[in-house]
């Protein structure tokens, strides 16, 4: 049942008394849950993030919406729908092809180590190293990932897919704003890291329990809203990566 808002829009009744809908100061990481309908919203946008790339381009665009309600001084989570698609298409065509240019790179060192650790013993441990160096490739990726990921979705989403396809304005935007570039990385990383585990272990008893992560991403964009909000994209001109 939908909460029940007050005539002037400003409250809505919790079942026990009114609580206010605009941002009244700092929130905190859960502020979410005291804002109408937040569980229902989270979870039918979990279960659309089920939907192979729809799902996630969905996700990520009402993300986005949720921050510009937040930045504009509203309390409160986006409703659940197919409407936030176009808002997530930027952020996620700029991650696909980032990744896939990694996994490009990562595919040939790993034939090309493969190759020659088969050609003889002799060349065996350079195989190896090359492989110590992809690991730590795809780890340093993943931290710079985390690092830039604010920018890549605010990025991308003011300033387009071309900009945004520059790791030079991704990396001037993240250091333009470094607190809140390394607040969300910490946040999302340590998110993403206790949802897999948990979902990981889980998954012994229960095989779908992956899904979980679908269900649960919503929220942790919500924990990220509020920092989302602090983060300032220059106008292209102003924007220097010299």
């Amino acid at each position: 049942m939908p909460a029940l808002i007050s005539p002037d829009g400003r409250w809505w009744w919790d079942g026990t008394r009114w609580r206010s809908r605009s941002v009244e100061g700092p929130l905190d990481l859960f502020w979410f849950t005291d804002t109408p309908d937040w569980f229902q919203r989270v979870i039918v946008t979990g279960l659309i993030g089920l939907i192979p790339i729809v799902g996630t381009i969905n996700a990520i665009g009402w993300a986005l919406n949720a921050t510009d309600m937040v930045r504009s001084g509203w309390k409160e989570l986006p409703p659940a729908g197919f409407k936030h698609l176009e808002r997530g298409v930027a952020p996620f065509v700029v991650s696909l092809v980032y990744g896939l240019v990694l996994a490009f790179i990562v595919v040939v060192l790993a034939v090309f180590a493969v190759l020659l650790g088969m050609s003889g013993r002799a060349q065996l441990v350079i195989a190896i190293g090359i492989g110590f160096v992809i690991v730590l490739m795809v780890v340093a990726w993943w931290l710079a990932a985390l690092y830039v990921f604010a920018a890549v979705l605010i990025g991308s989403d003011k300033l387009g897919i071309g900009r945004a396809l520059d790791p030079r304005v991704l990396y001037t935007l993240a250091r333009a704003n470094h607190h809140v570039s390394l607040h969300v990385a910490l946040l999302y990383g340590g998110s993403s890291i206790a949802v897999s585990v948990v979902s990981s272990a889980v998954s012994v008893f229960f095989p779908f329990a992956v899904l979980l992560v679908s269900l649960v991403l919503p929220a942790i964009y919500a924990v990220l809203v509020p920092s989302l909000s602090a983060f300032h994209v220059q106008a292209p001109t102003e924007l220097k990566t010299a």
